[in-house]
């Protein structure tokens, strides 16, 4: 499978969007203080998120309770109905504190805590009042004994509380209950403690193995933007070193040319060739620096119809032409991709300057493949040639401005990196693929605009 250089396979803006969408979601999941702050608070919130449904539950349930007792039994049982509305009413009470308490851990777990114990002690006083041990509430008793320590996160020794809770409203409905009710509410608070403690337990090593894994990744994004930062000062010390290269050449060509001139006062035809030097010198640093506005500025321009197929088959005559190498196009243009907006003078540049590419990867001839099809919402634009490739090392920086390579017989300048700022301001992407002996091939895709 052929290399291929992913680096340009975004355009800019979609590139723009997924940096601040990175932002936005390192910024929302970012570790704040120390990890047992972290720790108490995901388990202040899991604690609040379990507490509030189920005491509103316990607390619904008792005041039924209670509203029915009263209308429907007799006068002797409306002591244990007033009790339970009290019950209703402390759990009522400590459902609405809730809010007010979560962001305090020991305030948190005492209402919890001290909920759950009046609920099994006002349980276990209507018991007593209804018949002490063989009253059906004692099962009461222990359902609250395990629902409290089952639902709700707490401590494994808050969840003991809670059971030694159970088993108080117990002895408090009737000490002498019968063994079987003892075992209930024993085994019930068992339950809940043993229960409470295996989720503590788990709750602790997935919070730790997640810490852990926020650590690695926080180094490694570190790491990694250490290592953007190198790259992308290494790509400016390129980008400056080809620039100033560039521009003392045709400087240099310029002011020699000059003095001539200068000198050549008393013969004109020196005179005059020497001038003509320094404007041809002139003209290679405004080419220069155009080039180097266009990179900057791809963005700007009028998009414009274009048949990019023309376009690409111009691009090549135009590059075989000046090479005058023995390259032969081998043609598959899709006629139903018609017209598309472009800035019409960048993308033909970039065309050119891919053809270029190609037609010099082969100085002893062979033969270039140009596709133009479509591909879903997009326009895929293709040249493959028959060239010596580029190997995995030298394609990371094939979009690299003024970066020099073997292949190209050492040429150095914007080349590809030019063609990835054009195509990219017009909202597409270039996709490099290459193999060493085994011929590259670029290809351009630009969206299809109405």
């Amino acid at each position: 499978m052929p290399n291929q250089a992913d680096r340009a396979n975004l355009s800019l803006h979609a590139a723009n969007l997924m940096r601040d969408r990175y932002a936005r979601a390192a910024e929302r999941v970012g570790r704040k203080g120390r990890p047992r702050t972290r720790y108490l608070a995901e388990r202040r919130a899991q604690t609040a998120a379990a507490l509030v449904p189920t005491l509103a539950a316990i607390a619904a349930i008792t005041g039924t309770t209670a509203a029915v007792t009263l209308v429907s039994e007799p006068p002797a049982l409306h002591a244990a109905a007033i009790a339970l509305a009290c019950v209703a009413i402390v759990l009522g009470a400590a459902t609405l504190s809730v809010p007010f308490v979560r962001r305090t851990t020991p305030a948190l777990l005492g209402v919890a805590v001290g909920a759950m114990i009046a609920a099994e002690l006002g349980w276990g006083l209507v018991a007593r009042l209804s018949g002490g041990g063989q009253s059906p509430w004692l099962l009461v008793v222990a359902a609250i004994a395990i629902v409290g320590a089952g639902l709700v996160p707490m401590p494994p020794r808050f969840a003991l509380a809670v059971a030694v809770g159970g088993y108080a409203g117990l002895l408090l409905a009737d000490p002498l209950a019968p063994p079987w009710a003892h075992l209930l509410v024993l085994g019930c608070a068992a339950g809940g403690f043993a229960s409470a403690r295996t989720r503590h337990r788990r709750t602790l090593a997935s919070f730790l193995k997640i810490e852990r894994m926020a650590a690695s990744i926080a180094r490694t994004r570190r790491v990694q933007e250490q290592l953007v930062l190198v790259e992308k000062l290494e790509a400016l010390r390129v980008l400056v070193g080809g620039i100033a290269h560039e521009l003392n050449n045709a400087l240099a060509v310029a002011v020699a040319s000059t003095q001539q001139a200068a000198r050549s006062t008393h013969n004109p035809e020196t005179a005059a060739g020497a001038l003509k030097r320094a404007e041809g010198g002139l003209g290679r640093i405004r080419a220069t620096v155009e080039k180097l506005r266009r990179f900057a500025m791809a963005s700007e321009g009028v998009l414009e119809a274009a048949d990019v197929a023309a376009m690409l088959d111009f691009a090549l005559e135009s590059a075989i032409g000046r090479a005058r190498s023995g390259v032969n196009i081998e043609r598959e243009y899709d006629a139903s991709v018609g017209t598309v907006q472009c800035h019409v003078a960048e993308l033909a540049e970039a065309l050119y300057q891919v053809s270029r590419n190609a037609v010099e990867a082969m100085p002893a001839g062979g033969r270039i493949r140009a596709t133009v099809r479509g591909e879903g919402d997009k326009v895929v634009l293709s040249v493959a040639d028959e060239g010596k490739g580029i190997g995995p090392d030298a394609l990371r920086h094939v979009f690299d401005p003024y970066w020099r390579h073997t292949v190209a017989s050492n040429r150095s300048g914007m080349g590809l990196s030019a063609v990835y700022g054009i195509v990219t301001a017009l909202g597409g992407s270039v996709r490099v693929e290459s193999e060493e002996g085994q011929g590259t091939t670029v290809s351009i895709l630009l969206p299809r605009r109405s």
